[in-house]
């Protein structure tokens, strides 16, 4: 997910240069707009929904410290950047205090403003999954107390049984953790519990009528589901099928009918069930572990910082290697299960025939920590490789393209604009990534394809300076000549006397 920015300075060339660089670079921000002063901010708010303001601090009619102190007092969420002059350190330590998050000294530095931007965007991202597990804590909260007849926040139980009327109540149950001939013992029991919580949550993800179901972990091999009318029957075969593949394990399906509200959650629930008594299974409190870890992979990739994204997986391993064996097992699962889901759902174009699907059956045959940390590395490795590559492929098929469109244009309009547009990225970006991976600026690149077909034309054709001028694309033949001059080292008239 990309976030939303709002630059707002009353120097037009303030404005216009921080757009500029923020576009040109994968910070994981796009402006949604500018404004020249605070109050004009403030209108624009409510239309463009930024996540984050980039303010200068001293303006005309709503200075940067009021913007940040109204922001404050209506209990926005949007976060503040200040763009300050040193003799404004202490007015912008003030904005602080109301909130603003970091503050910019003019004149910026780019490695500054990239450094900012990039940890502005970590915490963007930060909050989002914050918000999505404080979401699903409520909604399993909810339904676990609809399910016991336990106590529940009223506005919360109102809220579920608005948004779950009409679904349907679903009920699965492993035949047995201990399939003949699979080997499991109970040591593994969590673990494959775990497994197929994840493996039904990401074909619930994959569903386009998925909107609100919700899948809930009550014991040890047994869940409940409320499912989006029309789902249940293809979605409970599938699943079916997947931890029979996956992992050798039988399951069964029991329906509980339409839910009209969380009233009738708990009749439902019991009529399923039945007298089955429930295995002793302490419930992982922490089952959404791998949604935490994928949200902060994804904002490392967003931007491109795959060292930072292997960091984070190594730090994860190293972690994982200090627990019991089981646990283990679980914490390089739940990477594994990041690691998927960011092929399924994010970087589908990643998929490829040679990478292996992450699946938990091999971590089961695993006996010593040292075999599953060196295994997981591999895996881990196989991933990043595998976005390099396709990181790599991207920028050497921008500037590919972009050359076979100079290539074929150069007789017309070939500026860094039209070019840019056509391979449909920034100019600042194109000329970045052009001169990183050519060695050459564009215009350079453009003007001395010019000057190459020039000198073809000069020395096989008795054509006058200015039509050759024209043909390669020069406005006028003075131009022409002085950039052939440079590049070549004589004039056109010389080079065509040389030939």
């Amino acid at each position: 997910m990309i976030g939303k920015l709002l630059v707002v300075d009353d120097e037009s060339w303030c404005r216009e240069g921080l757009t500029k660089l923020i576009g040109s670079e994968q910070l994981g921000w796009e402006v949604v707009g500018e404004a020249s002063d605070g109050e004009e901010a403030l209108a624009l708010i409510e239309t463009a929904k930024p996540d984050l303001i980039i303010t200068d601090i001293r303006m005309p009619v709503v200075d940067g410290l009021m913007l940040t102190e109204r922001l404050a007092e209506a209990g926005s969420e949007v976060m503040v950047i200040i763009l300050t002059g040193y003799r404004d350190f202490e007015y912008a330590q003030r904005a602080l205090r109301y909130g603003a998050i970091e503050f910019l000294t003019k004149p910026m530095s780019i490695q500054d403003t990239h450094r900012i931007l990039r940890t502005a965007y970590e915490r963007f991202r930060q909050k989002q999954v914050e918000k999505k597990l404080r979401l699903r804590e409520k909604q399993v909260n909810t339904l676990r107390a609809a399910l016991y007849r336990l106590p529940c926040d009223k506005q919360d139980w109102e809220e579920m049984s608005g948004l779950l009327r009409g679904y349907e109540l679903c009920f699965l149950q492993v035949e047995s953790f201990f399939p003949e001939g699979r080997g499991y013992g109970e040591k593994d029991v969590k673990l494959l519990h775990y497994a197929i919580s994840n493996i039904a949550g990401e074909l619930l993800q994959a569903q386009d009528q998925a909107l609100n179901s919700v899948l809930l972990s009550v014991s040890s091999g047994e869940f409940v589901f409320l499912l989006a009318p029309g789902l249940v029957g293809r979605y409970c075969s599938s699943v079916a099928e997947h931890v029979r593949a996956l992992l050798h394990l039988k399951t069964n399906w029991s329906l509980g009918g339409t839910m009209d509200d969380l009233e009738s959650l708990s009749a439902g629930y019991a009529k399923v069930r039945g007298n089955a008594q429930a295995q002793n299974l302490q419930v992982d409190p922490d089952a959404d572990r791998s949604l935490a870890l994928r949200e902060s992979i994804l904002s490392d990739l967003i931007i491109g910082d795959v060292e930072e994204a292997r960091r984070k997986l190594s730090q994860h391993i190293h972690r994982a290697s200090g627990l019991p064996l089981q646990n283990s097992k679980i914490e390089i699962y739940a990477m594994l299960t990041a690691l998927s889901d960011l092929l399924t759902f994010d970087f589908k174009h990643l998929k490829a025939d040679n990478y292996d699907d992450l699946q938990p059956g091999a971590l089961l045959l695993f006996t010593k920590i040292p075999d599953i940390m060196e295994w997981a590395e591999q895996k881990a490795e196989a991933f990043l490789r595998l976005f390099e590559g396709w990181l790599h492929e991207k920028r050497d098929n921008v500037v590919i393209r972009a050359k076979q469109y100079i290539e074929t244009h150069y007789q017309e309009n070939c500026s860094l604009q039209a070019v840019s547009a056509h391979v449909h990225v920034t100019p600042n970006y194109l000329s970045n990534l052009f001169k990183r991976e050519t060695g050459i600026a564009f215009s350079n690149y453009v003007s001395k394809m010019r000057v190459e077909k020039a000198k073809t034309l000069l020395a096989c054709t008795k054509m006058r300076m200015t039509d050759i001028a024209e043909q390669v694309g020069f406005d006028n033949s003075s131009y022409f000549t002085t950039v052939f001059k440079q590049l070549a080292g004589i004039s056109p008239s010389e080079y065509r006397k040389s030939q």
